[in-house]
C-alpha cells in the first residue's frame, strides 16, 4: 500500500510539473522546447522535478526545465545545475535568492566584500564599501547550515573580509551560483 501511495503522490507531482511547464512556455510565448536537451541532462531534471514535494522548489525545477529547452534563453544546460538543485532545500533556495537580490539592488556597493546574512532568510543586506552598520552578528544556526550547504555546493563564497572573522556573516555569489540562479529564473 505504501508503494501505491508513493506512486500516486509522484503522479500528482508529475501532473503539476507538466502544467507549470506548459504555463511557463505560454508566458514565454513558446509552444514547446526549441532545443534538444541531452538525455544525461534532461532525464535527471525530470526525475528530480517529479520527486519534489515543495511547490516553490518544483517551480524552480520547472523553470530550469523550460530554460534548458529554450534555444533563446542564453542558458547552457548543465548536469551540475540539476545535481546541485537536487541537494538544496527550500531554505537554501530562498537564501540564495535573497543574496542575489541584495547584489542586484545595490549596484553602487563594493561587491567584492559581499552581503550581510544576519537577517536571512527575510533579506540579505549589502555590505557597502566595508562600512560597518553596527549589526555585525551571525546568522541563525538554521541559516548558517543553509549557507554552509550553499558554500559546499559552490553557489556562494564567504568573504575574506568578514568583520569579526566569522565564516558566514558575509557571503558573495560565485560565478556558478549566478549561472544557476539565471538558469532557474530567466
Amino acid at each position: 500500500m505504501l508503494g501505491d501511495h508513493l506512486k500516486m503522490v509522484r503522479l500528482e507531482r508529475r501532473v503539476r510539473l507538466s502544467a507549470r511547464v506548459r504555463n511557463i512556455l505560454t508566458e514565454k510565448g513558446m509552444d514547446g522546447p526549441t532545443r534538444r536537451i541531452a538525455l544525461n541532462i534532461g532525464l535527471p531534471l525530470l526525475e528530480n522535478a517529479t520527486l519534489e514535494e515543495d511547490d516553490d522548489l518544483q517551480e524552480v525545477w520547472a523553470r530550469l526545465l523550460v530554460n534548458s529547452g529554450d534555444a533563446n534563453s542564453g542558458i547552457e544546460p548543465r548536469r551540475a545545475f540539476g545535481s546541485v538543485l537536487a541537494e538544496m532545500s527550500a531554505l537554501d533556495v530562498r537564501n540564495l535568492a535573497q543574496i542575489e537580490l541584495a547584489v542586484k539592488l545595490n549596484v553602487e556597493s563594493d561587491w567584492s566584500t559581499g552581503v550581510r546574512t544576519y537577517e536571512l532568510p527575510e533579506r540579505a543586506i549589502p555590505y557597502v564599501n566595508g562600512v560597518p552598520d553596527g549589526h555585525e552578528r551571525d546568522p541563525s544556526p538554521e541559516v548558517e547550515i543553509s549557507l554552509s550547504n550553499l558554500d559546499r555546493l559552490g553557489c556562494i563564497i564567504t568573504s575574506l573580509k568578514t568583520p569579526l572573522g566569522r565564516g558566514y556573516q558575509l557571503v558573495n555569489l560565485t560565478p556558478f551560483g549566478r549561472a544557476l540562479i539565471e538558469a532557474c529564473t530567466r
